[in-house]
């Protein structure tokens, strides 16, 4: 069953990369991330680690009225946890929407 998450990501100085502890592997569950997901933001930029690899990188005006989504496919292990957010490459401070779209078995 997919299953979605909205966190709030707080940029409060130009330029800083952001990210929030978004979603972790658990014992006796398969977590699998389908889907990012952000309003149209002009100067901010995608960024998605699983540990410490990163995985996403996009420029987030790359979402438009009509495709809003990214499909990704990242498998969460027992303990992996994958953090997520923006990094600032505009000088725009504030607080921005990340979707997160993802299924879970077990």
């Amino acid at each position: 069953m997919l299953k979605w998450k909205t966190e709030d990501v707080i940029i409060a100085t130009n330029l800083e990369e952001v990210t929030n502890d978004a979603l972790a592997g658990m014992a006796g569950k398969n977590r699998i991330i389908k889907f990012l997901g952000s309003p149209t933001i002009t100067g901010k930029t995608l960024r998605v680690y699983r540990d410490a690899e990163q995985i996403v990188d996009v420029d987030v005006t790359l979402f438009t009225a009509s495709w809003r989504l990214l499909p990704v496919e990242i498998p969460l292990a027992e303990g992996q946890l994958c953090t997520a957010g923006f990094k600032d490459t505009g000088s725009a401070t504030g607080t921005f929407k990340l979707i997160i779209g993802y299924e879970e078995t077990g």
